[in-house]
């Protein structure tokens, strides 16, 4: 039977006692193997500390499912290197060895190497492709070794397939060291997503008690009682319970001929003198020792190469012929040292602990100039792994390794592994710290690291973009000075200060537009040093002047000022965004050939004249910026500004201007999942592209799906996706009644309450959360904080010149005006929010309309002109695909029906308001309709005089002897409305006084 890999290449267990005391994870590994065959794959985590036999027991169960015609697969991360981007996946593709009709290993990773990655998304689908093709012709088991020493990228690709195996014949099998998780490593932060989305089956190996080592002793030698029990002890205390230390000891003391077999059979002498501090570096080194001086320096030379060695590099670098080597290679095995890998190009270290105990026990100096010999022989060669180069310049301490490490962080970028990427440079930057004449390169590295962050950790890398100016300063660097002080800007609007930020930015422009020395960096095309794409879509731009930049600066422009255009526009600068992204454009589009640095900037300048014009009513001229940008997006494949765009587009245009066209929301959130998964890589790790969708699954009444996926994503550390996160958890929460969390996620954003001033935050939406408070408020019947608030938004709006929350404005305030018994004037509000609402059309802010104006005609008492308001109200709602607002509605129109005597209908209407929220969880309008509920129940089929149910309601609690106050306690409603009834009472009932009302309710059983 063919197979993909020779197994063995991931060697076989050399002793089946490692596998002691493990019965109960086997039975596991066995019942998941079986599950998997069967079509239901699994993830399973086996964890532990080192030497505790999960490398065993992992192959053990490979082995077996190769057995059933499996496919059997594995990856490694090693210790004492630089993981590459992708690193144990690249290493099980280059192990991989497909026939028959196995597919070919993934494009990307083929041989071993990263290459022609077009996308994170589409490396990550060729990965799934890959999986689909070779689970199509057989089962596979996918082993991934040590993932604690993974690349940030590894576990983002770890992280995609894992729950997409459940419906597939395969099982995923990760080990890791428990005693190398901290809180600042990444497989740590990601594990709990791990078991959660993949339902994983999480294994955490124990040491051996004393029967299991009483159980390794029996089956590997025949001792009399007394000796086994000696040995039980001595393993006991000098091995722990470790299964790994313990075999070593055990082989230890047969080479040292403490354990010996004769013509009589096992003995065993003296062991007290046997006991050592450093347990397994003795061990292994007395082991070493046997096989002579010449065998122990080339072995610590392999050590050095790392855990796997080529046997051409080891050569080299031992300066040895390969039949020297290949003597050399055949003892390691002998002696349980090294494992020859199949392909025989190559041997692996039978175990890490073997390799790190060879490494220590070199001298540094000796090392050092091994690593100088391994990073030479290496580099020399046609396709040289950076990281692997820099790793080894790195500890001989040669300066070169600056070179390869930007290499290496390069290589990274281009793969979207940012974090890796930064990893590189920062290491990059912190050599050339203090050394003379390299203050400019120190700078540009700095620049490029908090660039690469400024989508993930913005706000923790100002001082990088300070640190980088002083250096431009001292380099006499004036491009570089003026984009870190525009990159400072940058970044404190992604971390929501604009102020500031909109305030550094501008200076940075105006460095850059006063500059008349060309664009220049140190080596390599500017938009790649500035991480302006992700990555850059080409790598050889043309030589020369580009003729972009050369239109723009005789029109006293720089590439850099479109950016004057989008911060102030979220911020709510208006006016000036709207010049400056105007002005930008209309220099831009001369442009016959763009380079990408004016390309990506015409997209900002058209973002931020979306926003603008999304926030001046002018939705048809929002839509069509924002597509603009994303067309100059698209081409250099700049997928986070895309998915900023389109979240953007969402909020501002469509959700306001085009809410009742359910599918076009549904399209964008769509898009802009996509969009993240394919910039994943530059946001934080653990991000999920599922964020996309929020706002509409919280339109579309999706809320606990909504708040999963809140709860499973990191905090962005960007205030654009930050605020998908804010908006859509506060407007649940509102909807649920948890106004302690509504709170919160205003003060987030509007720290000093009602006083906050504008300008420092995505304005947007602060109006919105404004908004949200002064209904908190208003529904706690607090008149005097509503007033507050809504005073606060109207300043913001006037401050902005916007048009969009106008309308929303409005209905608070004809809000408040019913909450103080002020109906008229309410209505008049109202009226005008309708009116607003309309010019420029907006759905849900019309709906809102209809239904106060509904709930106001009810009480006057004018239950047909109620009728018409809420009937509008619910057939919005309805175009509008939102079953909250329908519910919300549909309670107002039950509670007009009431009034008007219909209860069948009102009854009929409680139950589908019932049937909305109680999946919603929206216990504030579950209560209001049982109350009205209860109303119904108690409600005669007709009133006398035409009375309304709220007037007879009025009415009865007067005859009890209540104030106009007590009476609007008892009933939750303002006083000015009590009195405001009670006239309709006196008027329908021809009485003058309340005396005269109350004789008329006794008369008629109304009491």
């Amino acid at each position: 039977m063919e197979h993909p890999t020779d197994w063995s290449a991931c060697p076989p267990t050399t002793d089946a006692t490692l596998l002691i005391g493990r019965a109960r994870e086997q039975s596991f590994l066995r019942e998941a193997l079986a599950t998997a065959i069967g079509g239901h794959g699994r993830l399973v985590l086996l964890g532990g500390e080192a030497g505790i036999g999960k490398t065993t027991l992992a192959k053990d169960v490979a082995r077996e499912a190769t057995e059933y015609g499996a496919a059997a697969l594995a990856g490694y991360c090693y210790d004492l290197t630089n993981t590459p981007p992708y690193g144990p996946w690249l290493d099980l593709a280059g192990a991989y060895r497909p026939t028959g009709a196995l597919p070919s290993a993934p494009a990307a990773f083929a041989g071993g190497s990263l290459s022609g990655v077009a996308s994170q998304a589409a490396l990550f689908a060729e990965v799934d492709q890959f999986i689909l093709d070779l689970v199509a012709t057989r089962p596979a088991v996918v082993l991934l070794e040590d993932l604690h020493w993974a690349d940030p990228a590894s576990l983002e690709l770890l992280r995609h397939i894992a729950p997409r195996i459940k419906a597939l014949p395969l099982l995923l099998v990760v080990t890791y060291r428990v005693d190398e998780l901290t809180r600042q490593n990444m497989f740590y932060q990601q594990f709990p997503a791990l078991v959660r989305e993949a339902e994983g089956l999480r294994l955490d190996l124990r040491r051996l008690d004393s029967e299991a080592l009483r159980i390794l002793v029996g089956v590997r030698f025949s001792l009399p009682p007394s000796d086994s029990e000696r040995l039980v002890a001595y393993l006991e205390q000098h091995s722990e319970g470790n299964p790994f230390f313990a075999t070593e000891l055990l082989r230890a003391l047969q080479e040292d001929s403490r354990l010996r077999f004769t013509d009589e059979g096992w003995s065993m002498s003296e062991l007290d003198r046997f006991v050592m501090p450093s347990l397994l570096r003795q061990i292994i080194d007395a082991r070493v020792a046997r096989l002579g001086e010449h065998a122990r320096q080339r072995l610590a030379i392999a050590a050095v190469i790392g855990q796997e060695a080529p046997l051409d590099l080891w050569a080299t670098v031992a300066e040895i012929r390969q039949e020297e080597l290949l003597a050399t290679v055949e003892q390691a095995v002998e002696a349980h040292l090294l494992e020859a890998v199949t392909d025989g190009t190559r041997v692996r270290f039978a175990h890490a602990l073997i390799r790190e105990a060879l490494y220590e026990g070199v001298l540094p100096p000796r090392r050092r100039i091994w690593h100088q010999q391994v990073a030479e022989a290496l580099s020399a060669g046609s396709n040289p792994d950076p990281d692997a180069v820099a790793f080894h310049l790195q500890r001989a301490g040669d300066a070169e390794a600056v070179t390869w490490l930007i290499r290496a962080g390069e290589r990274a970028q281009r793969a979207y592994a940012w974090l890796t990427a930064v990893d590189r440079f920062n290491t990059a930057a912190r050599l050339l710290a203090g050394i003379a004449g390299q203050e400019r390169m120190r700078g540009w590295l700095l620049l490029r690291i908090a660039r690469l962050r400024r989508y993930s950790s913005p706000a923790e890398s100002i001082a990088d973009l300070e640190e980088a100016e002083r250096l431009a300063l001292r380099a006499g660097d004036t491009f570089l000075r003026a984009d870190a002080r525009y990159s400072q800007g940058l970044l404190l609007c992604y971390a929501d200060d604009y102020v500031r930020g909109v305030r550094l930015l501008d200076e940075g422009i105006a460095l850059h537009e006063a500059r008349t020395d060309p664009d220049e960096v140190p080596f390599g095309p500017a938009r790649l040093w500035l991480a302006d794409a992700l990555p850059p879509a080409r790598f050889d731009p043309p030589a020369g002047v580009d003729e972009g930049e050369a239109v723009l600066r005789a029109s006293g422009l720089h590439y850099r000022s479109a950016s004057g255009s989008w911060p102030p526009a979220l911020g709510g600068g208006l006016a000036d965004a709207m010049r400056r992204g105007e002005a930008f454009v209309a220099a831009a589009e001369t442009i016959d050939t763009p380079g990408d640095p004016v390309r990506v900037s015409t997209g900002h300048a058209y973002h931020g004249l979306g926003a603008v014009y999304a926030a001046l009513g002018r939705p048809v001229d929002a839509r069509d910026a924002f597509g603009r940008a994303r067309a100059a997006y698209e081409v250099l494949e700049h997928h986070a500004v895309i998915a900023f765009s389109l979240l953007t587009e969402m909020r501002d245009v469509v959700i306001p201007y085009l809410a009742d066209r359910p599918a076009e929301r549904r399209r964008l959130a769509a898009e802009a999942e996509t969009a993240i998964a394919h910039a994943r890589g530059a946001f934080v790790l653990g991000m999920m592209p599922s964020l996309g969708r929020l706002c509409c699954l919280a339109i579309d009444g999706d809320w606990d799906e909504a708040l999963r996926i809140i709860a499973e994503t990191p905090p962005p550390g960007n205030g654009l996706l930050r605020r998908e996160i804010t908006e859509t958890r506060a407007a649940i929460a509102y909807g649920r009644g948890a106004v302690d969390v509504v709170r919160a996620e205003v003060v987030s954003v509007l720290p000093e309450g009602p006083d906050t001033l504008p300008g420092n935050c995505i304005h947007q939406e602060a109006l919105f959360l404004q908004r949200l408070a002064a209904d908190v408020a208003l529904d706690g019947g607090d008149l005097d904080d509503a007033h507050a608030w809504i005073e606060s938004h109207e300043r913001w709006l006037s401050w902005s010149g916007g048009v969009l929350g106008r309308a929303d404005g409005q209905l608070l305030r004809a809000r408040w005006h019913r909450a103080a018994g002020e109906i008229s004037i309410a209505r008049s509000r109202a009226a005008s929010a309708r009116a607003q609402a309309a010019a420029p059309r907006q759905p849900l802010a019309l709906l809102a309309a209809e239904r106060l104006l509904g709930l106001l005609a009810l009480d006057l008492g004018e239950t047909t002109t109620a009728e018409r308001h809420l009937a509008a109200a619910v057939a919005l709602a309805d175009a509008c695909a939102t079953p909250y607002e329908r519910a919300l509605s549909l309670l107002a129109l039950a509670e007009v029906r009431l009034a008007s005597s219909q209860l069948d209908d009102a009854a009929r209407l409680l139950d589908d308001v019932r049937t909305i929220c109680l999946p919603l969880g929206a216990v504030p309008t579950l209560a209001r309709a049982e109350s009205l509920a209860a109303r119904l129940s108690a409600s005669p089929v007709a009133f006398p005089a035409g009375l309304s149910a709220r007037e007879v309601e009025v009415l009865r609690l007067v005859t009890e002897g209540l104030t106009d106050r007590e009476v609007a306690d008892r009933l939750s409603i303002s006083r000015r409305t009590v009195s405001q009834h009670l006239r309709s009472v006196y008027g329908k009932l021809d009485v003058p006084s309340r005396a005269a009302a109350t004789r008329f309710a006794v008369e008629h059983n109304l009491t």
